[in-house]
């Protein structure tokens, strides 16, 4: 008696046959399309970047002008790129019949840090330290006076250190009463256990203390926006119910 092939047994041949053409079609069309001169690259663009230089850019991937557009590996033009600091990730786009787009995304600086021998480094969010060849326009960050000894300082780390992670908690802190208010600081610095923080317009300072931040913050938006400060004054908003204002500099 002949055994019946089952109706399971069959679809699954039939599938097999039809994924083994599809990818046969593939292979071809693709083999054909990498030996074609017409996809040959001829133009290259960058976009995203607004920091980084263009032209330093293009420069990197230059040589891949003049090359198959099929036969370039996405994961071979992004290491190109893998070494700058600068570039947090690229994505790349084939663009038929002959151009080539690649897409930056660039790692911006959240603040300064100021080193013991008053180096100035840029960090991002996450207390990488970026490279501090060029400073950008766009990039005018507060500075955090850490002391840290220039020999720790190593560009694309992770930077450590507790006055730093002090401040991007007080940011936090910040960013839930007004996200803009940084911006009108120009440094943090310690005295003492507390955090002193200057005014970028006038350069008046501010103490905190550490309890009860954004209800501070409140009172302090509250008397900038009733009343005026010199430069070299002293806010301090440490002492519950009390305000202190000093002329001296803490």
């Amino acid at each position: 008696m002949i055994k019946k092939r089952s109706g399971s047994s069959r679809y699954f041949f039939i599938f097999l046959i039809f994924a083994l053409l599809i990818y046969g079609s593939y292979w071809g069309i693709n083999s054909l399309f990498t030996k074609l001169d017409i996809f040959n690259v001829k133009s290259i663009s960058i976009t995203g970047n607004s920091n980084l230089e263009t032209d330093f850019l293009l420069n990197i991937c230059s040589d891949l002008v003049g090359k198959n557009l099929y036969s370039i590996s996405k994961l071979n033009v992004r290491k190109k790129y893998e070494n700058i600091v600068r570039i947090n990730d690229i994505k790349v786009t084939r663009i038929f019949p002959d151009k080539l787009k690649i897409r930056i995304i660039e790692t911006k600086g959240e603040f300064f840090i100021r080193t013991q021998k008053g180096c100035i480094f840029p960090i991002d969010q996450d207390r990488i330290v970026l490279d501090n060849v060029n400073f950008y326009n766009d990039e005018i960050l507060p500075v955090i006076d850490t002391k840290i000894p220039d020999p720790d300082i190593v560009i694309g780390s992770k930077l450590i250190n507790e006055l730093v992670e002090e401040v991007f908690l007080l940011k936090s802190s910040f960013d839930k009463i007004d996200p803009t208010f940084i911006k009108s600081i120009s440094e943090f610095y310690k005295s003492g256990e507390d955090i002193v923080f200057v005014n970028a317009n006038i350069g008046y300072r501010i103490v905190l203390g550490s309890n009860e931040i954004e209800e501070k913050l409140g009172k302090l938006n509250f008397l900038e926006q009733n009343r005026s400060f010199e430069k070299g004054t002293t806010i301090d908003l440490r002492f519950k119910d009390q305000l202190v204002i000093r002329a001296e500099e803490l």
